[in-house]
């Protein structure tokens, strides 16, 4: 077996080709005799859908004329001037003679003049009945018209009429006889009022009659069914489940109802007029098999072909996926090497440009980082000249020496990172500044864990952040504030937490905030810069979180990776 496969995958692809091309022309043979036994069967169920179809829609023609002539009688009745006088002045629960007589000379007619309407039947708004029958109820019950689902829904069809299977319980018929019922509201033709409900019945034997007609006692069968799979007219028997029959069904154009007709399949050859047919088609099998072969057999190109296509997209996609090689020598193997060759190329020239983006992005950020401290320098320069003006040396003093502490730490000899004791003594130096500015009126907690005070940090970290509490959080609010500083390991990361008690900040500003959006003004530039910052040197997609209620504070935390005292990444 291994033999074969080896001398089948180092075949060329031509003889593939024809091998494959005879192998398939064979199985369209097998397989086009075999359709010569569906042949009888699909035959047999287009003659009887055919039939089927006429016999349904006969019926249903006879159908619609029984629905719509009920339907056009009750409008004779409802337009009746004498039904409409008398049904005006009928003003109490007892039945006046003359309205009595009036209304069943109407009901006559209209029960004599079809021969599927069994009974005719009006209750005024006193609950008065009026009725004419060919077939006498067993009982008409008030109680249960009060409660009828559609006698509460009767005024929402603003005088049209409607159909439905029996009245629930209202009418009841001697042995349970089943009916159709058609239901209309009588209102006054001059102002529309309510004056009474009509109620004709349809006996169901009427309809099965006309089904009967037509249908075959052994095999054929009818019935009408509603939109919910419940028989408005059930069949004559219980229909089962069979395989050999055939279920045709139209609309009747009455509520949610359908005719279906259950037609049996006859077991009979009807093959013999029709061997013409059979061999038309088993020639147009073969073609079509013949053609499928060609497409079959051209796949032993496309296929390897696609998977290079696949491969393509994936790189447009990013992915540079390697496409496996085989042992097999052909030119699809060959372009599968080739294209190896330039995903690699590519991969290797993308790491290049990445690179080069890095060192881009670094430079970037030290510009805008170097827009930051000039502004600040500029400020407390205009602070010490006021002092000195004033001649508060004291103050000026301390305010000249907490600024050379600040840019002596910040500078850091042009390094970018720093120890996190002497980022602390440069916040201090910073809050020293701000403080002689606002008359001490800002009070500071710092927290560090003494393990965490050697390890190195990117300078000017905590600075934008503690910038952002007295500028946007304390300043606006009265001047005065806590700001904390807590510094504590996690694991393999240094995590700083930064508080104030000042105004806080909405949610739209933090989204703002973190999205960039809000880089217009000094805290979001520098907050946002920061992020940047820490993601490009540490490789942390969402180093900061901010926490912030409008009126409490706001709490900014900042995740960064722990490093030795050499910069290298710390391992525990």
């Amino acid at each position: 077996m291994t033999g074969l496969r080896e001398l089948w995958n180092n075949m060329r692809i031509k003889t593939k080709i024809l091998v494959m091309y005879l192998t398939i022309l064979f199985i369209s043979f097998v397989i086009t005799f075999s359709v010569i036994s569906v042949i009888n069967s699909s035959y047999t169920k287009n003659e009887i859908t055919n039939a089927g179809t006429q016999t349904v829609s006969a019926l249903k023609g006879n159908l619609s004329l029984i629905f719509e002539n009920v339907t056009q009688f009750s409008n004779l009745l409802y337009f009746d001037k004498n039904v409409q006088e008398v049904l005006r002045h009928v003003d109490n629960a007892s039945i006046d003679p003359s309205i009595q007589k009036t209304i069943k000379q109407s009901l006559v007619n209209m029960i004599l003049s079809g021969e599927y309407i069994s009974s005719v039947m009006i209750i005024d708004s006193y609950h008065n009945t009026y009725s004419s029958y060919k077939m006498a109820p067993k009982t008409v019950s008030m109680d249960k018209l009060l409660e009828a689902e559609w006698y509460q829904k009767i005024a929402d069809h603003r005088g049209n009429g409607f159909f439905m299977k029996g009245s629930e319980g209202v009418i009841e018929f001697y042995g349970d006889t089943p009916y159709i019922t058609y239901v209309r509201e009588i209102r006054d033709v001059n102002n529309y009022k309510p004056l009474a409900i009509l109620l004709v019945t349809v006996n169901e034997e009427t309809i099965r009659n006309y089904f009967n007609q037509v249908s075959d006692a052994q095999k054929n069968d009818f019935y009408i069914i509603d939109g919910k799979g419940e028989y408005i007219v059930a069949p004559k028997k219980d229909l089962g489940r069979e395989d050999n029959r055939l279920v045709i069904a139209q609309d009747i154009g009455i509520e949610d109802w359908k005719l279906a007709g259950l037609f049996q399949f006859d077991d009979i050859t009807v093959l013999a007029p029709y061997y013409s047919t059979v061999v038309i088609l088993i020639i147009c099998i073969n073609v079509i098999f013949v053609f499928f072969c060609s497409v079959m057999l051209t796949r032993f190109i496309f296929h390897p072909l696609k998977k290079v296509e696949s491969h393509m997209m994936l790189v447009e996609q990013g992915q540079f996926v390697e496409m496996e090689v085989s042992q097999q020598k052909n030119e699809i193997n060959n372009l599968k090497k080739g294209f190896n060759h330039m995903t690699t190329s590519i991969k290797n020239l993308i790491h290049k440009v990445k690179e080069e983006e890095q060192i881009i992005a670094k430079t970037e950020l030290n510009l805008l980082q170097a827009q930051i401290n000039p502004h600040f320098l500029y400020n407390t320069l205009d602070a010490v000249s006021a002092l000195a003006l004033m001649k508060d040396y004291d103050n000026c003093f301390k305010m000249t020496q907490a600024l050379g502490r600040f840019y002596r730490n910040s500078l850091n000899s042009g390094l970018d990172f720093i120890k996190i004791k002497d980022e602390i003594n440069c916040i201090e130096s910073y809050l020293t500044i701000l403080n002689i500015r606002y008359d001490n009126e800002i009070r500071t907690e710092i927290d560090v864990e003494e393990e965490v005070k050697e390890c190195e940090i990117l300078k000017l970290l905590l600075q934008p952040l503690v910038e952002n509490a007295v500028h946007h959080g304390i300043k606006p609010k009265d001047g005065k504030g806590t700001i904390s500083i807590r510094v504590f390991s996690d694991e393999d990361e240094i995590i700083f937490i930064v508080s104030d008690d000042g105004i806080g900040m909405s949610e739209e500003k933090i989204t703002e905030i973190m999205e960039g959006r809000s880089a217009t003004g000094k805290s979001g530039f520098g907050l946002y810069n920061l992020m940047q910052r820490i993601t490009l040197y540490h490789g942390i997609k969402q180093p900061v979180l901010i926490h912030s209620e409008l009126g409490n504070g706001t709490e900014v935390a900042v995740r960064v990776k722990r490093l030795d005292t050499r910069g290298d990444y710390w391992v525990d």
